[in-house]
């Protein structure tokens, strides 16, 4: 039997399995696929720890992020610096502050009065029938209006871990039999709205890569045909 993988592995995992008795088929990445790869992996690890939190998903992720700093050539010494002098000007998160709302002035009032008629205007112009292109395009539009569009792509992967997490535990509380703690019972939203987050925020990371998921999706199932799935 044979199992795909099609991932990022550490060093010696080929090793680990050649001992085993197992063949294994792998290959050395080139440099911009190997960078693509680990920020594949850093998505993975963060989702891991987001549902774990154990010290072992931490190390799995400090060490994808260590990879990562050696790929891109990012120097401890001046990463330090870049955090330090963000936490002077706009401090750190211990004292676990949660901003609820701000007020804003009166001619800031009527700007978001306007962003919020534009967005009800592509929100009734969304339709059931639409296809998968016409929701992206309608993403991409909203994002214009609410001035993400130029938010950068590793702030939009972070978020779309985030939103993978949150969907984790609305499922949990919801359509499964574990546990969950009673003091947050009432903080996770559901699952629908976890999953329209997680579109949207895809989407997001889509439009900033000028990728059409239409056209990913059907080349990707096109290959899934070939597959052969088994338990």
């Amino acid at each position: 039997m044979i199992y795909k993988y099609n991932k990022l592995v550490r060093d010696k995992i080929p090793q680990n399995i050649q001992v085993l008795g197992k063949k294994c088929n792998y290959y050395v990445l080139e440099e911009e696929k190997y960078k693509k790869e680990l920020d594949k992996k850093l998505l993975e690890e963060s989702n891991e720890f987001i549902v774990d939190h154990s010290i072992e998903e931490m190390a799995d992720l400090i060490e994808v992020i260590e990879s990562i700093k050696k790929s891109h050539n990012l120097e401890n010494e001046e990463i330090e610096k870049v955090r330090l002098e963000k936490k002077a000007k706009k401090g750190g998160f211990e004292e676990k502050l949660y901003l609820v709302e701000v007020e804003e002035e009166v001619g800031n009032e009527v700007e978001d009065k306007n962003k919020e008629n534009k967005q009800q205007v592509l929100w009734e112009n969304l339709q059931e029938t639409d296809s998968l292109r016409k929701v992206q395009q309608y993403i991409k539009a909203v994002n214009t209006v609410r001035g993400f569009e130029e938010q950068p792509i590793e702030e939009r992967m972070l978020l779309l871990t985030e939103e993978i997490g949150e969907l984790a535990k609305s499922i949990r509380k919801n359509a499964t039999n574990m546990s969950t703690d009673i003091n947050k019972q009432y903080s996770y939203d559901s699952i629908e709205s976890e999953v329209s987050d997680c579109l949207y925020v895809l989407a997001s990371v889509c439009n900033k890569l000028d990728i059409d998921m239409f056209k990913c999706l059907k080349e990707k199932e096109k290959e899934n045909i070939h597959r052969v799935w088994k338990r």
